[in-house]
């Protein structure tokens, strides 16, 4: 039977809402094949909606993969690949960081301020692409100030490798509220010109988040990422 649709919510809206409670909720396994074609049929509308809405989840969330033409494989949560890429992010962030100490501009750090304020005023319930783009504008400018582009290039392909993860973390209870402090402290670092302290400071930012994955709700399990 179709979904039926409410006024104030585009299609694209209610199929993307729909199949990301359906992969939260386990409703979709790790490794299912979520069609395009069954998708439209299922929700009464046509494919381009639900394409549409499988590029949006994809980009904000990492739940899915998407196939060309064919539709997206919902994603697993590995304990190894998870525990990877989040210390390799704690060492190279917390080294990112104490490079770009000496470039960090009081305007840079306005921004930084800004950014972070604007994730607190985040409603994670239905904010998550907000979230998803706030917290990269949050990590950039320091990633640019370090002015090392081997180690720039190596960040943003771990950033995009934790797009699942970091998806879920937020959805911690609490862990949104931490996010902003932790955030903060690194400004302070920055303020204070504490190049011991923003390294270690960066360092507990990635790793707290790692602790909030591996002990939250819907922890993960060694299920492989298709």
């Amino acid at each position: 039977m179709a979904a039926p649709l409410e006024k104030h919510r585009t299609m694209q809206d209610i199929v993307y809402g729909a199949i990301k409670e359906r992969v939260l909720n386990a409703d979709y396994q790790p490794g299912q094949r979520l069609m395009t074609a069954d998708l439209a049929s299922e929700f009464g509308m046509s494919r381009m909606p639900v394409r549409e809405a499988l590029q949006r989840l994809e980009a904000a969330t990492g739940l899915v993969t998407l196939i060309p033409h064919r539709g997206a494989v919902v994603n697993g949560i590995s304990v190894g690949d998870l525990r990877e890429i989040f210390e390799l992010r704690a060492v190279l962030e917390g080294l990112a960081a104490q490079m770009a100490m000496p470039n960090m501009t009081p305007e840079l750090l306005s921004q930084m301020k800004e950014t972070n304020a604007q994730i607190g005023r985040c409603n994670i319930e239905d904010d998550e692409e907000i979230f998803v783009s706030l917290n990269y504008e949050f990590h950039r400018p320091i990633w640019e100030s370090c002015n090392a582009p081997r180690l720039n290039s190596i960040l943003h392909t771990l950033y995009e490798a934790s797009r699942g993860y970091r998806y879920k973390s937020i959805k911690v209870p609490g862990r949104l509220t931490n996010v902003v402090q932790e955030h903060q402290e690194i400004i302070d670092a920055f303020e204070r010109n504490d190049v011991e302290g923003i390294e270690r400071t960066v360092r507990g930012h990635y790793r707290h988040t790692l602790n909030s994955l591996q002990n939250g709700p819907g922890k993960p399990t060694d299920v492989p990422t298709p």
